[in-house]
């Protein structure tokens, strides 16, 4: 359960209580005057709300009773547990955030870090300094599971954590030349760094990661996301993968916090003719620092699977997530776009997300949003002309579907414009005709640079890790480096 630690989060719960509140009952009046809407869509509704009071309430209550006083002794389970039973005693004795630091001699943001990430980034040394400021006796009995990494890797399959982003970004490399006493002791030391890592991003606790239960995703940081699911995605998996994702955007928006900001055009001639005003030329990495020019992040991802692109906006701040395998600078070039347009609308909102679930280019019909961000893009690469360059390549290829993949990149060689966009644009008219063109327009796809490793030097070149603590640090260092294959 999330955990009060000050008297301002004690205050936002009690607002979200009285917000969730009202949600409910406006919810019990609406259920008449919306007849098209199924009743067990309603019923689940209703009692997700339910279940979210009950949750905030008791958060509520657990810090009014410390505060009270009325908790003498805090059990622990583990050794795991005791950050938050310090942070439990702090409470209970009375004393602020501000009061441990100038015990401490420390600022009183670095307890607010501390305290945020349940002392993640402090040694053992510290937590003992912090006992003893708080002035609490700890007796406790350890039980050290004995764990695997099959078997740790087993649990995290099963909660749709994909086995390949474990072993390349939660696991630290095993030295191929150890002792088998070595080999056991160097397995267990790497479980252990693991799963510190996975609790960090996930939220799970050792007693969790290490216990016989099955792990469950808290879905709370993904905000009122709706994914467009196809019939062949494990929406598990992209749960997860999500979970991960934005857990890295918020260190990213950590990292570049003195990012300077601007307002984002929202028409298509405007942000072509800056790019090419200011650096020249349309490419990938010239977009790319238009982009970040804005104030807007953008974090480039390889794994497999789960969506392909996003958006997040917290405390209104943009950051756009591109997660692509290809090299194609088209396909990069289509989704940046694409994304850009989100992060352009409803400026007024500091909170928003979007999630593209399937490859832009053939989902994009979906919804009358994806579609008008795809235009977006199509514009900028095609110069506004796509309409008229699908017309003359239908023309010079006779009608013929066979002729259009010599037929494409001589028209783009003429109409100077991108041979894999002009490519991605007739697959993607092809598919409104039930029209399957999307492989050959993937062999038109020019691939000189590898846009990944170019958006992850200019990230690396942006951002502040020295904000970060230790273990944010390798989590964001991981996810941009190359995978691992196993």
């Amino acid at each position: 359960m999330v955990m009060i630690k000050n008297e301002r989060q004690y205050r936002i719960t009690k607002a979200q209580i009285e917000k969730f509140s009202d949600a409910l009952a406006q919810l019990s009046t609406s259920v008449q005057s919306e007849p098209s809407v199924h009743p067990l869509l309603k019923k689940a509704e209703r009692e997700a709300m339910e279940s979210q009071i009950a949750e905030l309430r008791a958060q509520l209550e657990e810090y009014e009773a410390l505060k009270s006083g009325q908790h003498a002794v805090l059990e622990l389970d583990s050794l795991e547990a005791l950050p938050r039973a310090l942070i439990k005693a702090r409470i209970a004795a009375g004393l602020t955030q501000k009061d441990l630091a100038e015990r401490l001699g420390l600022k009183e943001q670095q307890i607010q870090r501390y305290e945020e990430t349940e002392y993640a980034s402090a040694n053992f040394a510290r937590l003992v300094e912090v006992s003893r400021a708080i002035g609490i006796q700890v007796r406790e009995e350890i039980l050290l599971p004995r764990i695997s990494p099959a078997d740790l890797l087993n649990r995290l399959s099963q909660a749709g954590i994909d086995r390949d982003l474990i072993f390349s970004r939660f696991f630290p490399p095993l030295s191929s030349s150890q002792s088998e006493e070595a080999e056991e002791t160097s397995a267990n030391r790497l479980v252990l760094r693991a799963a510190i890592s996975l609790k960090r991003v996930f939220g799970w606790s050792l007693a969790d990661l290490f216990s016989s239960r099955p792990l469950q995703l808290d879905l709370t940081p993904l905000g009122a996301v709706h994914f467009k699911v196809t019939a062949k995605a494990n929406q598990q998996r992209l749960n997860a993968y999500t979970v991960y994702a934005h857990f890295l955007a918020l260190l990213v928006l950590e990292a570049t916090a003195d990012l300077p900001t601007q307002p984002i055009p929202t028409n298509p001639n405007q942000v072509r003719e800056a790019i090419c005003s200011l650096y020249g030329e349309l490419t990938f990495p010239n977009a790319l620092r238009y982009v970040w020019s804005l104030g807007i992040p953008v974090l480039p991802l390889q794994d497999a699977g789960a969506f392909h692109g996003a958006f997040w906006r917290v405390n209104g701040r943009n950051v756009i997530v591109l997660k692509q395998r290809t090299k194609s600078s088209a396909r990069w070039l289509l989704d940046l776009f694409h994304e850009l347009w989100h992060a352009a609308q409803e400026p007024e909102r500091p909170e928003r997300t979007v999630i593209e679930e399937g490859d832009i280019a053939q989902e994009r019909q979906e919804t009358e949003e994806e579609k008008t961000a795809t235009r977006f893009g199509d514009y900028i690469l095609l110069k506004g002309r796509q309409e008229e360059l699908a017309k003359i390549c239908t023309e010079e290829a006779k009608g013929s579907i066979e002729r259009l993949k010599s037929v494409v990149p001589k028209v783009a060689a003429r109409e100077d414009v991108s041979v894999g966009a002009l490519a991605n644009y007739m697959a993607y008219r092809l598919s409104l005709q039930d029209e399957n063109w999307w492989g050959a327009a993937t062999n038109l796809q020019t691939e000189e640079i590898d846009p990944w490793q170019i958006a992850r030097d200019v990230l690396l070149e942006k951002i502040n890790f020295g904000v970060l603590n230790e273990v944010d640090q390798t989590l964001l260092m991981r996810a941009l480096s190359e995978p691992i294959a196993q």
